[in-house]
């Protein structure tokens, strides 16, 4: 099988060729600065300079584009960047599917945000309400806009489109900033953490191998429709921070928790649903014990790289 994935160099798309390298297939990596892919460069692999908006290379019929590039501004609740979000995030997206589909390409997947979901208290399934005006609007309003141009493309063309909504993603050489590396970080060098919000921010982490394994399914089934890419399970800051301590052997007690008012309503983003996936596509996704342990086991948890908005 032959693939292209764009933002190959990214946390994702990296850790994507890694895994299709190692079943066999074969792989375009399409990347700004193809210099970061070159010590993945081998027999099966090859890798070109592109950015979004440029002309695809020649694909040679390859059966599958799976899409990561994408813009995630510095500033998210700046609406003067909005413009640069839906010309990069929305049209990029609809011009590489409808050059892949001129190239003979045979289907398309889309990475999302799960965080388009409205607030609410069950979790959010497929067919939940999407509507992101709380955080990152003009960024997640532009994510969405390219979910519904490019499943309206891949069916009016007969092009097989999957779209993955991704949960809060965490994993070897995810990038160094965020909740996760954070509690590592902290916790690992024996220092004492201070939690926020009374330990109630409430998120979804799936492991990185989770979604590239169930992004490799849809490509292998030719699935196509809006899968949730989460763990199911919600998980507490508090909880996270207790985890990763047991992981590191970090005492409990360097965790504090500031804020602990009980009328203060819970932050963070929604469970997500993920029974679609599982019935359609064998997801069994880990729980953040089992990634983290998972994680641990493979690099020591200390694989962090530097992060591109735009990979």
């Amino acid at each position: 099988m032959r693939l292209v994935v764009t933002g190959a160099t990214g946390f994702i798309g990296a850790r994507l060729i890694d895994r299709a390298l190692s079943r066999g297939y074969e792989v375009t990596a399409l990347a700004r600065d193809p210099e970061r892919a070159a010590a993945r460069i081998g027999a099966r692999l090859g890798v070109e300079k592109w950015s979004i908006g440029d002309p695809l290379p020649p694909l040679a019929q390859s059966d599958a584009v799976l899409h990561l590039a994408a813009y995630i501004p510095a500033d998210l609740s700046d609406a003067r960047q909005a413009a640069r979000c839906f010309e990069i995030n929305t049209n990029g997206a609809i011009q590489i599917a409808m050059e892949a589909a001129s190239q003979g390409v045979k289907r398309f997947v889309l990475f999302g945000s799960a965080q388009v979901y409205a607030p609410g208290t069950e979790p959010a399934s497929e067919a939940s309400p999407a509507y992101p005006v709380h955080r990152a609007s003009y960024y997640l309003a532009s994510k969405l806009a390219a979910e519904i141009c490019v499943l309206a493309f891949g069916k009016s063309s007969a092009m097989p489109v999957t779209v993955l909504r991704l949960a809060s993603v965490y994993g070897p050489g995810m990038h160094d900033t965020g909740m996760v590396p954070t509690f590592v970080r902290t916790l690992g060098s024996g220092r004492s953490l201070v939690i926020q919000d009374g330990g109630r921010y409430s998120v979804d982490l799936v492991y990185v191998d989770d979604v590239v394994t169930l992004a490799l399914q849809a490509v292998e089934t030719a699935e196509g429709g809006v899968f949730n890419a989460g763990s199911g399970r919600a998980c507490t800051s508090l909880e996270a921070a207790q985890i990763v301590a047991d992981a590191v052997g970090a005492e409990r007690h360097l965790i504090a928790v500031e804020g602990d008012s009980t009328d203060a309503a819970p932050r963070g983003f929604r469970v997500l649903n993920v029974s679609k996936a599982a019935n359609e596509l064998s997801y069994a996704p880990l729980s953040f014990r089992e990634g983290i342990e998972a994680w641990k086991s493979m690099t020591g948890l200390t694989d962090f790289q530097d992060g591109s908005v735009n990979a």
